[in-house]
């Protein structure tokens, strides 16, 4: 898996990004059979097991990266994937041909990564305010940007029932921006999560990071 992009993000969180181009076999080969697999086992279509043997490979550099044994993943009851017997907190994004990871030793991180498509023309009134929807202006890329903000905070905060329209609000920001400010509120918890989300393009992928 050729690496595109590695970055520290704000010293605390750290960043891989690779391109997809193993076969499963290959993938299952390098990531070997000494891991938790119970997730993989659920999983029929082949790119989607493609996407998570690489993620799972991903993390395993990340982990060791920071002097950690992995020993796998499971998922927590929000379907959130943590690691098995290490509190590190990681966050995964897999979309088309890339794969990418975030971990951070201390703290929540969220990640996403998106391709520009028109259906997010179509959606765009779904997971968008009114301030939002306006500012936007149906222009592609600031819409590609808004749902991998959203997407990263959402991740972030891991937890399900979180209204993207009406619970997550970003604030105006320019496309060449590399951070803009975003706001989770969680009204049943009472509990309000404000997060700086480093954005970065790769072409026509947005990639976007919750810390």
């Amino acid at each position: 898996m050729p690496l595109v992009h590695s970055e520290k993000i704000e010293e605390s969180s750290t960043l891989l990004l690779w391109k997809l181009t193993e076969t499963e076999t290959e993938l299952h080969e390098s990531l070997g059979s000494l891991y938790n697999l119970d997730d993989l086992e659920t999983i029929s279509h082949p790119q989607k097991k493609r996407e998570w043997l690489a993620s799972r490979i991903l993390i395993k550099i990340l982990v060791e990266k920071f002097g950690f044994n992995y020993e796998g993943t499971h998922k927590d009851e929000h379907g959130k994937a943590f690691l098995v017997n290490n509190a590190s907190h990681i966050s995964i994004t897999h979309t088309f041909d890339y794969v990418a990871a975030v971990i951070n030793a201390s703290a929540p991180v969220g990640i996403d990564m998106e391709k520009i498509d028109l259906k997010l023309q179509r959606t765009s009134g779904k997971f968008l305010s009114s301030p939002e929807f306006e500012h936007a202006n149906n222009h592609l890329a600031k819409l590609c940007m808004y749902w991998c903000a959203k997407e990263a905070i959402y991740k972030l905060y891991g937890k399900k029932k979180i209204s993207f329209k009406n619970s997550i609000y970003i604030q105006p920001f320019d496309k060449s921006q590399p951070i803009v400010e975003g706001i989770l509120s969680d009204d049943d918890e009472d509990l309000k999560v404000h997060s700086r989300i480093h954005v970065r393009w790769f072409e026509d992928y947005c990639l976007a990071v919750s810390v």
